[in-house]
């Protein structure tokens, strides 16, 4: 069974901004220096991200279940620079109920390509509620 593809969503921009590393660190109760590991998952909640997700559980009638998250580091975040984002999704061959939601880091300061720094996903089922209404 070949294994589906991946369906771009949008090249996303990611700011480091002090001010909002700050709101994302006092939220974990964590430093803000280094940029928290997990900043960037925050541009899931892009809008761009957020219609397509709802779409594809709207076409199921299902909500949306965050599962599981992974993430593999190639390098860190510094605070006060801006990176891209590539972000897309894919289906499940054997699982019709589940997605993946991926991000790709790219430092695209004097690099011809960007420098991959981050990947994470995202596992999301599509949870339809079968029981019948009363």
């Amino acid at each position: 069974m070949s294994e589906a593809q991946w369906t771009e969503i949008a090249a996303l921009d990611l700011s480091t901004a002090r001010a909002q590393v700050r709101a994302f660190a006092a939220a974990l109760g964590a430093p803000e220096e280094p940029v928290p590991a997990t900043f960037a998952f925050t541009v899931f909640s892009h809008p761009s991200v957020m219609e397509t997700l709802a779409r594809l559980a709207g076409e199921r009638s299902a909500v949306l279940v965050h599962q599981a998250q992974d993430f593999v580091y190639s390098g860190e975040l510094e605070a006060d620079r801006h990176y891209t984002v590539l972000v897309d999704w894919k289906s499940h061959e054997e699982r019709a109920d589940r997605l993946t939601l991926r991000g790709r880091v790219q430092d695209l300061q004097g690099t011809a390509g960007g420098t991959p720094l981050q990947e994470f996903r995202a596992e999301i089922v599509l949870f339809e509620n079968r029981e019948s209404a009363p």
